[in-house]
């Protein structure tokens, strides 16, 4: 059984649609899930056990988990390295709202994605608050000021983790 979860969902909704599916098919195959546990004010217990239930659901293919292994030997040969996901990619500031250090034409595709994405509850966002009150991603160029000033050498190799940068 393949189900896409609803998200923002309460007690009743796993009660009642994902129990029964549950007895059911004894298997459900979360096609897409909000991977947030603390979204949705359920009991502490259900919020363990669906921690639980994704740790232990994730498993690499043997092939998969070989290329893994190959990749961190290969950073680790040159020495200390940095990993770093930035965030900072056009899906996630459409989200947030947060345009600082874009331009206005990219600012207005960001709050067109917005508007065009129904699933995302919040569509009018001041991107200034936001970004005063933490809730934006560094920038890449601020991420570089923040290493330099935890004192990494300018030669540190940085593997960034993330989609395309936008902007």
């Amino acid at each position: 059984m393949v189900k896409q979860f609803i998200s923002w969902s309460g007690m009743d909704y796993y009660e009642n649609e994902i129990a029964s599916l549950w007895e059911e098919y004894q298997v459900i195959r979360a096609s897409k899930s909000d991977s947030r546990l603390a979204n949705n004010n359920l009991p502490p217990d259900i919020q363990k056990l669906r921690c639980r239930a994704c740790y232990e659901a994730l498993r690499f293919s043997p092939h998969i988990e070989q290329i893994g292994k190959l990749l961190v030997e290969r950073m680790r040969s040159l020495g200390p390295y940095i990993a770093l996901h930035l965030r900072y990619e056009k899906d996630m500031l459409a989200f947030s709202g947060c345009t600082h250090d874009l331009s206005l034409d990219e600012a207005e595709e960001l709050r067109i994605i917005r508007e065009n994405t129904s699933y995302w509850k919040v569509k009018d966002i001041d991107p200034v608050e936001q970004r005063s009150r933490g809730f934006c991603p560094l920038t890449p160029k601020e991420v570089g000021i923040f290493l330099t000033a935890l004192g990494y050498p300018s030669n540190t190799p940085i593997y960034i983790a993330s989609g395309e940068i936008y902007g």
